[in-house]
């Protein structure tokens, strides 16, 4: 196996020559692999560590040995996320191949025995129950009275509109009631409120729209607490690391730009402050976003999962990152 001081231009390499392989990796008696096939990711793992986490942990390695075998690897069942896969293709020049589901072939059922002789009236009968209990026939007719139904509902909707409007007239002294004009309905108009008003997916398609629109706004500033509760370092538990934020949003993703400015309370001085940047995407309450830190010793990774709380003004969850392989409770609140 050769050594180099990180595995990320290895990587780069791979993937620019568009090359499959396995690459094995050992760093520091842990062992790790990586498969690629035509120079896209396939799979990724180090130790316990699968997909994205194991990715995050090999590009930050340093004085690693590797070695590479030019072989088509086996598929693998991706657990990388689109928002992930951006990050990786962004920060690290990393495409991650999409998987495609494997097909199962169905065997034709073989009967080598003959099959008995029926009488042409009983193939007659049951060709006619057949016919009427198949699930498309059922289904149309199903249709069918739902259109009936619709149509008989909107007679009557129009019927008594009508019957409103005309009892809504303006009387005049010794003159005969004038209904108000009603408006003329075209042919094409009452064909399309018809349809809508019978098509049951007009109402299904409404309610997620409606959904959509209520996505929660995240654009602003934000302080963020990480308390660290498990850590590789002693030195590390129970620290308190600040981070000021400043969130850009495009209807459900975003990106977002800050630094590291306090350490268990105490402000930073300004040389000690390292750069961070977040990609993440919102689903609901739910907000998830990965994370790139420059720190003055090397880079690290890491990924946030947060739930909205407060009515959109502060948001808590985990976090996980590469700097001393440490997680722990992340409060996050709008400045």
């Amino acid at each position: 196996m050769s050594t180099v001081p990180g595995i990320l231009d290895v990587i780069k390499s791979i993937t620019s020559n568009r090359e499959s392989g396995r690459l094995e990796i050992d760093a520091s008696g842990t062992p790790g692999t990586l498969l690629f096939n035509e120079g896209k990711l396939v799979h990724a793992s180090l130790g316990s560590l699968k997909g994205f986490p194991a990715v995050n942990a090999v590009v930050a390695l340093r004085d690693v040995q590797f070695n590479f075998d030019h072989v088509v690897p086996a598929s693998h069942s991706s657990a990388i996320t689109p928002s992930e896969r951006v990050v990786l293709k962004r920060f690290f020049g990393i495409e991650v191949a999409e998987m495609e589901e494997a097909k199962a072939t169905v065997e034709p059922d073989w009967n080598p025995a003959p099959e008995p002789v029926v009488p042409l009236t009983e193939v007659a009968r049951a060709r006619r129950f057949a016919f009427l209990s198949q699930p498309v026939i059922a289904v149309s007719l199903a249709l069918l009275v739902m259109l009936a139904v619709g149509a008989v509902v909107l007679r009557s909707r129009m019927n008594l509109r009508q019957q409103t409007a005309a009892v809504a007239t303006v009387v005049e002294p010794e003159t005969k009631p004038v209904a108000e004009p009603q408006p003329e309905v075209k042919p094409e108009a009452a064909q399309s409120i018809t349809a809508s008003s019978v098509t049951p997916s007009s109402v299904i398609v409404a309610e997620p729209a409606a959904r959509e629109a209520k996505v929660q706004d995240l654009t602003g500033d934000w302080h963020i607490i990480n308390t660290v509760q498990k850590t590789a370092y002693k030195s590390y538990d129970n620290m308190q690391v600040g981070f000021r934020l400043k969130i850009n949003q495009h209807g459900k993703q975003f990106t977002a730009k800050g630094e590291k400015f306090s350490e268990n309370g105490q402000t930073l001085p300004a040389a000690g402050r390292t750069p961070i940047q977040l990609t993440g995407s919102i689903e609901g309450d739910k907000v998830v976003a990965t994370f790139v830190e420059d720190g003055r010793m090397r880079r690290t990774n890491g990924r946030f999962v947060w739930r909205v709380q407060n009515g959109g003004d502060g948001l808590a969850g985990t976090f996980v990152t590469t700097a001393a392989n440490s997680s722990g409770k992340s409060a996050v609140s709008r400045q």
